[in-house]
C-alpha cells in the first residue's frame, strides 16, 4: 500500500472562524502539521455569539464536551428565535424546530399539517413550555438543544485552549507578504517580524479584511444588496436582565430601519441593532436602541457590510472561511454554523488535495455558493412583511424577491408543505421545516392545502392523536429555571 505525506495547513486568524476550523483540520488530520499565525494587536468584540444546532455537530465531532463549554464560555441554551413585531398579524413568533413525530404523508410533512390547517403555530405547540417561562427541561439537563450563547471572549479563550492541547501552533504576528509559485499557488509567507511559513493549504480567517485573498487579488463579490437593504449595525453590551432570569432563546425585535437582537449569556446580555443606512444614520440608530432597550447606549462596535459572498472561496490553495468569505447579516445567526459547515467541506475535500485540483476546488465553491443562496433566501424571508409603517418596511415590502424563494412559497399556496421542498443537503443552512416556521411566522402559508392533505390522504385522525401525545408529553417533563441549572453546572467541582 502507498503512503502519501500529510498535508500542512496554516490558518491566518484566530477569530471564532479560525478556531473552530484548526480544530476540526487537526481532528480529520492527526498527523498534520497546523499552524495559526494571528496578531494579539487585533481583538475581538465580545457582545455575546448566538449558535445553530450545527454547533452540536461540532462538539460530537471534534469530542468537545457540552458541560465543559457551559463552565468555560459564559453559555446559556439556545432553544430558538423569538420574532417580535416583524409583521402586524403575527407580532411575536419563536423559529424553533423540534423532533417529535413522523406521519406518513408521501413527502408532506405530516406532523405539521393539523397546525398549519388551524392556524396554530408550529414551535408554540411543538416545543418546550419552558421556553417562555425561562425554564428548561430537567431530564439530560444540557442536552435538550443543539444551540448555544455564548460570550464571545470566553468562547475564544477557550477554542484557544482547545487548539493548544490539540498540538496546534501559533505565531502571533502579521503577514506581510506571499511567495508565490509561478502559478499563482502560496508557498510560504513572510510575517511582520521576519519570520517565515510555509504551508501546503492556507486558510483566510482574517475577518473583512481577507488578508490573504486581497494579496492573491481575489475579491470578487457577489452581492445580495438588492434584495436586502440592511448594511450597518451598532454593537453592544448590557447587564443581565434585572429581572434575575436568563431567556433560553434569541431576541430579534424589528425596528423602525432593521431590528435588534438581544443574546443572553450567563453574567450579561449582548445587543446589537442591524439597520439600513439608506434610512437611519448611526446617530439615530443608537437613540432607537436606547429608547428599546431602555438604557445609555455605548457601542462597543458600529461597522458596515454589503450582504453577499466571495464569489470564489477557495481560490489556488487558499481557502476564506468566517467572515473573510461571507456575511448576510446576524439574523439566525449563521456565522458560526456556516463556518463549521466549511470546515467539514474543507476536511472532506482535503483528505484527497493536491497543488492544481482544479475541480475539486470548483465544486467545493459550487456547494458554498448553494449554501449562500440558501442563507440569502431565508433572510429575505422575514422582511417579507405586512408592515407599512415606516420607509423602510414600505421599501423592503417593494424589494425584489430571489425566484427561488419566490417559487417555494408560491408551491406553498397550493400544496401542502413536504420534506423535500428544499433540498437535505449537507451543505445547506437550511431546510424545508426552517422555512416552514419562518414563513407560518411571517403570515405566508394558507391552510387550506394543508387540510385538503388531511381529508384526503385519511389521516386526519392519527395526526390528530400524535399531536394530542405531543401536548401531554411537553406538559409531563420536569422543568428547571434556565439560570438555576447553568449556575448548578458551572459550580460543581
Amino acid at each position: 500500500m502507498r503512503h502519501h505525506d500529510s498535508l500542512s495547513f496554516c490558518v491566518v486568524g484566530s477569530g471564532t472562524a479560525g478556531l473552530i476550523t484548526s480544530i476540526v483540520l487537526r481532528q480529520a488530520f492527526p498527523d498534520s502539521k497546523i499552524t495559526n499565525v494571528s496578531s494579539s494587536k487585533i481583538g475581538i468584540v465580545g457582545v455575546g455569539e448566538g449558535s445553530t444546532e450545527h454547533w452540536r455537530f461540532f462538539m460530537d465531532k471534534c469530542n468537545i464536551g457540552v458541560e465543559e463549554v457551559i463552565k468555560n464560555t459564559g453559555a446559556t441554551h439556545k432553544y430558538g428565535i423569538r420574532f417580535e413585531n416583524w409583521t402586524t398579524a403575527i407580532p411575536d413568533y419563536f423559529h424553533s424546530v423540534a423532533s417529535i413525530f413522523d406521519v406518513e404523508a408521501y413527502g408532506l410533512i405530516g406532523e405539521y399539517l393539523s397546525y398549519l390547517e388551524n392556524s396554530k403555530l408550529i414551535t408554540t405547540q411543538t416545543s418546550t413550555i419552558g421556553l417562555v417561562q425561562d425554564k428548561i427541561i430537567r431530564e439530560n439537563l444540557h442536552n435538550n438543544t443543539n444551540q448555544y450563547h455564548f460570550d464571545t471572549f470566553l468562547l475564544n479563550d477557550f477554542l484557544v485552549g482547545v487548539c493548544f492541547k490539540r498540538m496546534i501552533k501559533f505565531i502571533d504576528d502579521e503577514v506581510s507578504n506571499l511567495v508565490l509559485d509561478p502559478n499563482g499557488y502560496i508557498d510560504s509567507a513572510n510575517l511582520s517580524s521576519g519570520e517565515s511559513v510555509s504551508a501546503d493549504v492556507w486558510i483566510d480567517a482574517t475577518g473583512f479584511k481577507r488578508d490573504l485573498m486581497s494579496k492573491l487579488d481575489n475579491t470578487s463579490w457577489k452581492s445580495f444588496s438588492e434584495y436586502l437593504l440592511v448594511d450597518s449595525a451598532i454593537a453592544f453590551p448590557t447587564e443581565s436582565d434585572p429581572n434575575g432570569k436568563i431567556r433560553p432563546y434569541t431576541r430579534a425585535r424589528a425596528a423602525s430601519s432593521g431590528w435588534m437582537w438581544e443574546i443572553p449569556t450567563q453574567t450579561r446580555r449582548g445587543n446589537g441593532y442591524v439597520y439600513s443606512s439608506s434610512h437611519l444614520t448611526e446617530e439615530e440608530a443608537v437613540e432607537e436602541a436606547r429608547k428599546i432597550s431602555g438604557y445609555n447606549i455605548e457601542p462597543a462596535r458600529s461597522f458596515k457590510f454589503d450582504p453577499g459572498y466571495l464569489e470564489h472561496q477557495w481560490h489556488k490553495n487558499c481557502i476564506a472561511v468566517g467572515l473573510a468569505s461571507s456575511f448576510v447579516e446576524p439574523l439566525e445567526a449563521t456565522s458560526i454554523g456556516s463556518t463549521i459547515i466549511q470546515a467539514m467541506h474543507i476536511a472532506e475535500y482535503c483528505a484527497s488535495y493536491v497543488r492544481g485540483a482544479e475541480k475539486l476546488t470548483a465544486d467545493y465553491n459550487k456547494k458554498m455558493a448553494h449554501m449562500m443562496l440558501n442563507i440569502r433566501d431565508m433572510m429575505r424571508l422575514h422582511y417579507m412583511s405586512d408592515r407599512q409603517d415606516t420607509d423602510f418596511w414600505k421599501d423592503i415590502s417593494v424589494s425584489p424577491v430571489p425566484d427561488s424563494l419566490q417559487e417555494l412559497l408560491d408551491l406553498w399556496s397550493e400544496r401542502a408543505p413536504g420534506h423535500l421542498d428544499v433540498p437535505h443537503a449537507g451543505h445547506l443552512m437550511f431546510l424545508s421545516r426552517n422555512f416552514l416556521h419562518v414563513a407560518q411566522g411571517q403570515n405566508l402559508v394558507p391552510t387550506l392545502p394543508s387540510s385538503l392533505a388531511l381529508d384526503r390522504l385519511k389521516i386526519r385522525q392519527i395526526v390528530e392523536k400524535k399531536s394530542d401525545e405531543v401536548r401531554i408529553n411537553r406538559h409531563a417533563r420536569e422543568l428547571v429555571d434556565h439560570k438555576q441549572a447553568l449556575m448548578e453546572t458551572v459550580n460543581e467541582d
